[in-house]
């Protein structure tokens, strides 16, 4: 598939949300409300680059780093930012209990993948001021993991916790087109998936009990089920003919060198 069938976290619909005034958006449509389920998944405040208040989402991997996407932090530092808040409160709003820190764009990141094979390393951190106290940091794989357990991969399922767009307004309820509701509330929620493929630099799932990965998702880990290991961070969508946030998400792999090279620098590596 090429690059030009990829849909970059959903970017266009972040602008429209902010354009649109509209209010915190919740997560994953037709997901889970995910409660205490994965506490060390947060949101990113989107407010200083003129977003909503939630913005992205991501995991915290440390007590002190918080892993998302690099097209989320370059956004940050193409607006000549430095730093970020994130909350991980399961609820956002602008009052939420916010932790802030300095944003990294990983130097690998490359978004038209021309010199990668494949591997766009769309990877960011934002370190921390202090440490995140009470909340157990997610884990990170050791080199190659999802390479490594080939013969299980088509058996295995991900939790995706996120804080995107909650459901869809209009279609055969409330006809016309259905659209994403921009206005759903700012609630973390969760979507299962299931393996679907595996390239140099990317997982590919797709939806068990038809959740969408939509705005405000991007960043969002892919968790092994059962456990708290990140294998991933949503980057991306694919499909050869779903619509905005009716395709399956691409999971930036964190098992690979350029990953590792990345975050080693701020995280010790299993």
């Amino acid at each position: 598939m090429t690059l030009a069938k990829l849909k970059y976290a959903l970017v266009p619909l972040i602008a429209a949300v902010a354009l649109a005034g509209a209010t915190p958006a919740a997560a994953v449509i037709d997901g889970v409300p995910d409660g205490a389920g994965h506490p060390y998944a947060g949101a990113v405040d989107g407010r200083p680059v003129g977003g909503p208040v939630q913005f992205g989402s991501g995991v915290l991997i440390s007590p002190t780093v918080f892993l998302s996407v690099g097209h989320g932090t370059a956004r940050f530092e193409a607006a000549g930012l430095t730093r970020a808040q994130v909350t991980f409160d399961p609820v956002v709003t602008a009052s939420s209990k916010w932790y802030e820190g300095a944003v990294h764009t990983s130097p690998y990141y490359d978004p038209s993948g021309s010199g990668n094979r494949g591997d766009f390393s769309d990877l960011g951190v934002i370190v921390f001021d202090q440490p995140v106290t009470g909340i157990t940091p997610a884990r990170l794989p050791t080199a190659g993991y999802l390479d490594e357990i080939t013969p299980q991969r088509g058996r295995a399922r991900f939790e995706i916790p996120g804080y995107g767009l909650s459901r869809y307004i209009g279609g055969s309820a409330g006809g016309g087109k259905r659209i994403p509701d921009f206005y759903s509330g700012g609630t973390r929620m969760v979507a299962d998936e299931a393996f679907a493929s595996l390239s140099p630099g990317f997982l590919r799932l797709q939806a068990t009990a038809g959740a969408d990965i939509c705005v405000g998702d991007s960043g969002s880990p892919s968790i092994l089920s059962g456990t708290n290991l990140v294998v991933g961070v949503t980057a991306v969508e694919w499909s050869l003919a779903g619509s905005e946030c009716e395709s399956n998400p691409w999971e930036q792999r964190v098992d690979t060198p350029a990953a590792r090279a990345f975050l080693g620098q701020y995280v010790a590596l299993p």
